[in-house]
């Protein structure tokens, strides 16, 4: 009998009874995978507890935002409630507030702010517009055009993008350029027919080019006419008998005969 067709020393059937591949790789790293379980159940334990934490803090915040009412507590949720939305949102309304309380400077600072630390908030867009506007009063055109060229050409600003338009417009009229006016004025009535800005885009564009009218000086004033003598009162006439008269003629008399 050849060797090939010789009995093997070990049965056909038998099957091992070690452990396989997967059970030593227990044994080995059963330490490590039980801390590496802690470790994920303990950051599943601090991400609730963080983002319960971070919703109640911007709940307060938030809080705070509704009941301020004028500069002064503004500033404090913007102080007290740091890296919140309604401290971002505290920053664009106080800006607002400084302006009316002819505290310029501070109110485009406050906005400049705002727009370099918050620029993914959902204010954000509109603290632009607010300061492009800001910096068109101030006569500061050259930097509120760059705002709202910026703004009108942005994708996720179509809600605002009528309102940068007209002001470029109206920045171009100012200028003398009607030309460039009236194409910021007509872009915002073919591009953004619905928006609220529309008609007064047609107003604009409608008045362009209408002369204001030549002021002229105001005719002289009539002169006074005389005043009438008062009427002297009846009562103060000396009554004249007929002879005295020279008015009246003589009374004739009866021939003598």
């Amino acid at each position: 009998m050849s060797a090939d067709l010789q009995e093997s020393s070990v049965p056909l059937a038998e099957i091992s009874q070690g452990p396989n591949a997967f059970e030593a790789f227990l044994d080995r790293n059963q330490k490590n995978i039980v801390i590496f379980a802690i470790a994920l159940a303990v950051a599943g334990v601090a991400t609730v507890v963080y983002r319960g934490v971070e919703t109640s803090r911007q709940q307060t915040a938030g809080a705070s935002l509704t009941k301020a009412e004028n500069l002064a507590s503004l500033q404090s949720v913007v102080t007290d409630h740091p890296n919140t939305l309604a401290a971002g949102s505290a920053m664009v309304l106080l800006a607002d507030s400084q302006w009316a309380a002819a505290k310029r400077d501070e109110a485009i600072a406050t906005l400049e702010k705002f727009i370099k630390e918050s620029p993914t908030h959902p204010a954000i867009l509109t603290a632009k517009a607010s300061l492009g506007s800001k910096l068109m009063a101030q006569g500061k055109t050259g930097d509120a055009v760059k705002i709202f060229e910026a703004l009108a050409s942005d994708s996720e600003a179509a809600f605002i993008a009528p309102f940068a338009l007209i002001s470029l417009g109206d920045i171009a009229k100012n200028a003398g350029d009607l030309a460039k006016a009236e194409a910021s004025y007509n872009k915002v009535k073919t591009n953004f027919a619905d928006s609220s800005f529309a008609e007064t885009a047609n107003r604009r564009a409608a008045t362009l080019r209408t002369k204001a009218p030549t002021e002229i000086e105001p005719p002289p004033a009539p002169p006074k006419s005389p005043t009438p003598p008062a009427d002297t009162p009846s009562s103060t006439l000396t009554p004249t008998s007929p002879a005295s008269n020279p008015l009246q003629p003589p009374a004739k008399t009866a021939p003598a005969k």
